[in-house]
Formats: C-alpha cells, structure tokens, sequence
C-alpha cells in the first residue's frame, strides 16, 4: 500500500508536466546624473559627504583636490535600482497551473521541466554590488555634480529534484553595466539602471 501510494504521488508530481518562460525587456531609461547647484563648492562639498556617511553607503576614497568621492553599496533588493525586464514562468502538472513572475535581477523560486520533462524546483539569490564615482566643481557661481555608478548583480540558481529534493547542480550569473550603458545578453537578460540611485546622491547635494 505505502509503495503504491508513492508512486501515486510521485504520478501527482511529475505525470504531464509542461513549462514555458517568457521575457520582455526593460522599458528605455531617462537617467539625469548631473546637475549644477547654486551655491559654492566647498558647501556643496561638505554637504555631500555628510549625507553619504548618514546613509547605507562604504565611502572608499575622498580627494577634495581631485574633487571626486568613490563610494561602494550593496543590497539584496537589485529591482530598487535596476531593471533587468520581467520574467513570467508557467508550470502545469496533474495538480493544475503554477505562475512566476519576477525581475531576472532579484531574489526568485519557481518550478520548471528540462527538455527531458523531468520537473525541477528552481531557487534564485541574488544581489547587487556597486560602486558609485561622485564628481563635483566649480561652474561660475555654482557647482556641478556628476554621479556615474558601476552595477554588478550576482545571481545563484540551485536547482532541486521535485520527486526527492535532491540537489541537481546550480548555475551562476553576473550582469554587469553602468549608469548610461546597458548589459545586454543576445536571447537572453537586458538590465539597465532605473536612475534612482544616481538621484539619490544628486539630491544629497541640494
């Protein structure tokens, strides 16, 4: 009887199972990473590294002389500051139908089939380092401030049997890009910055 029912479920688990992903990129960013200020270098300057120090970010290097403050962030939620498009999976088996929707930058679970049809529990951690160059001088009466960030997004999906949870390997991702340029992956992954960041440390200096 215990044999029968096993098989049953696993029948239940894996019998007629189907899955298909689909992908739409990100939407084009309008990113505004500099402005001028009003008010004079020096109390724009302090101003600045001030509210750095008050907030999530390492400050690596500061050189007034050179006018540059390179910080350094880090953060398990990618999707606060980029957009690497939406990601909907469909799972169906005798049970019925599974959805996933999730950006390809965040954190994700989802449960698919290999070309095989053999179905696997799928389990995604991402997150997101990056390292930010903050320009500031003298411009007439003002300041300018400039803001140009580096984004690493780093993603481990580990892949478990649906029958007997048993680990079936993982895979490791990295999308790599810049405040105005793109990651772009041919068939696969396009991330951008959302530009929030950047506005962030813009408006630390107002």
């Amino acid at each position: 009887m215990i044999k029968k029912l096993s098989i049953a479920a696993t029948m239940l688990l894996t019998g007629c199972a189907t899955s298909n992903m689909n992908y739409t990129k990100p939407s084009s960013q309008t990113i505004i990473n500099q402005i001028v200020i009003n008010e004079k270098f020096d109390t724009i300057w302090d101003r600045l590294v001030k509210n750095l120090a008050s907030d999530f970010f390492i400050i690596n290097n500061i050189e007034k002389s050179s006018r540059i403050i390179n910080v350094s962030f880090s953060t398990g939620k990618p999707s606060d500051y980029v957009d690497c498009g939406n990601t909907v999976r469909e799972f169906n088996n005798a049970r019925g139908k599974s959805l996933y929707t999730y950006d390809p930058s965040d954190s994700a679970s989802y449960t698919f089939t290999n070309l095989q049809g053999h179905a696997f529990n799928a389990i995604r951690t991402s997150r997101l380092n990056g390292r930010t160059n903050v320009y500031l001088a003298p411009e007439g009466e003002g300041t300018v401030i400039s803001v140009n960030t580096k984004y690493v997004v780093d993603v481990d999906v580990k892949y478990y049997n649906i029958v007997n949870n048993q680990f079936a390997g993982n895979e490791n991702f990295t999308f790599d890009f810049s405040t105005k340029s793109e990651f772009s992956n041919p068939g696969g992954v396009t991330c951008v910055a959302r530009g929030n960041l950047e506005q962030k440390i813009l408006s630390y200096a107002e």
